[in-house]
């Protein structure tokens, strides 16, 4: 299997079966991206809120490692995630392994959620985590990236849903 080849895709975080995770897998806790797998367009949709929720109440670990500096506490807070690692430099898997001790858990005990098949998928095959995939065609290593106009070269991006 290649190292860019997650074990699950889906499209949405709200399409993944916690049940499936935790019994069938052995997952006791996931991580998630923030930037493009929890936040969408600047939100955090209602069927995400109620998947971490569920997660929680099902007894999962839930953390958020990101490489991104800037992510909004006060959403994760309101989701009771405390566990959170900023500006984590994936794909290296310290970072990944480093939450996995900050968790408690092993590796393998754990699935990583996010959207980018390098940073993500590669750095959690690489940290030996189960990998999850959310294909959402929002800002993704390998999705192509849409400008128009005069926001094109200026790291601004808009994005045709």
């Amino acid at each position: 299997m290649s190292r860019f080849t997650p074990k699950e895709t889906y499209r949405k975080i709200s399409d993944i079966s916690i049940d499936y995770l935790k019994n069938d897998v052995g997952i006791k806790g996931l991580i998630f991206d923030f930037d493009g797998t929890l936040q969408l367009k600047w939100k955090i949709s209602k069927s995400t809120f109620e998947f971490i929720k569920d997660a929680k109440d099902m007894g999962l670990k839930v953390s958020v490692v990101s490489n991104n500096i800037h992510i909004n506490e006060f959403l994760l807070r309101k989701m009771n995630i405390i566990s959170i690692k900023k500006f984590a430099l994936k794909p290296f898997k310290k970072p990944l392994l480093d939450m996995a001790k900050r968790m408690k858990l092993k590796p393998e005990q754990i699935a990583f959620v996010g959207n980018n098949r390098f940073t993500d998928i590669y750095g959690s095959n690489r940290a030996g985590m189960y990998s999850i995939y959310i294909q959402n065609n929002i800002n993704g290593f390998f999705h192509k990236r849409k400008t128009q106009g005069s926001l094109e070269g200026k790291g601004i991006n808009k994005i045709d849903d």
